[in-house]
């Protein structure tokens, strides 16, 4: 896994210097004549609230995000994120039979680049963008599996527990692209599709993972 982590890092850096390298040319011409937008008019502001409601889960997603605009073309920034998720009766208690809802809050934050394929001149396409992703999560758990032996509690997925808090952490690595809708100045909402290329057993996201949110300019 570390390896397959390690190649992921390396394609994501590889995919934003070449980005970075394509934009060059057009950067300098620019610097040339001088860009005079104010460093506010370079930031943006924004991110996502996910909620998900089910006869027996409960999802929560808070995800602000904070870019700045490299060029025309070129976002890089930063994001925050929390997850709270809870499955009613997930936990099944092998002694007694009493049922427990799975509960777990997720933090993270994440490191991203966005390219606008703006001088493509096809309107269609000039909507469109690339992305890419480095997300380390922090899950807190009250269960931590063990050998079926060691259960106390299994869940009916052939997965046994004991009821210890504990503490994962792992490393998302995502690449896609996505469609922007410009909502007036310099705000626009978007639709993305990601593929996380280091998906594990404790990856809160599924393959493809569909984001929609908001940035605005300040």
């Amino acid at each position: 896994m570390k390896k397959i982590l390690q190649n992921s890092i390396k394609v994501i850096a590889i995919f934003v210097w070449l980005i970075l390298s394509v934009n060059v040319n057009g950067q300098e011409k620019l610097n040339r004549k001088g860009d005079n937008r104010a460093f506010k008019d370079k930031v943006f502001v924004g991110g996502a609230l996910g909620f998900g409601f089910g006869s027996n889960s409960t999802r929560v997603e808070v995800s602000p995000t904070f870019g700045y605009s490299v060029s025309d073309d070129i976002i890089v920034g930063l994001g925050l994120t929390y997850n709270y998720y809870r499955y009613k009766d997930y936990y099944y208690n092998l002694d007694n039979g009493e049922l427990t809802d799975h509960k777990t809050n997720i933090y993270g934050a994440s490191i991203w680049a966005r390219y606008f394929l703006t001088k493509i001149g096809i309107p269609f396409i000039e909507n469109t963008f690339l992305h890419a992703e480095v997300e380390p999560l922090i899950f807190q758990n009250n269960f931590l599996v063990v050998p079926k032996s060691q259960g106390d509690y299994t869940n009916g997925y052939g997965d046994y527990f004991i009821k210890e808090k504990n503490q994962v952490t792992l490393t998302g690595v995502f690449l896609g692209g996505g469609l922007k809708q410009m909502l007036g100045g310099r705000s626009y909402m978007y639709i993305e599709v990601l593929w996380n290329f280091n998906e594990d057993l404790y990856s809160p996201y599924s393959n493809p993972r569909i984001r929609i949110g908001i940035a605005a300019g300040i």
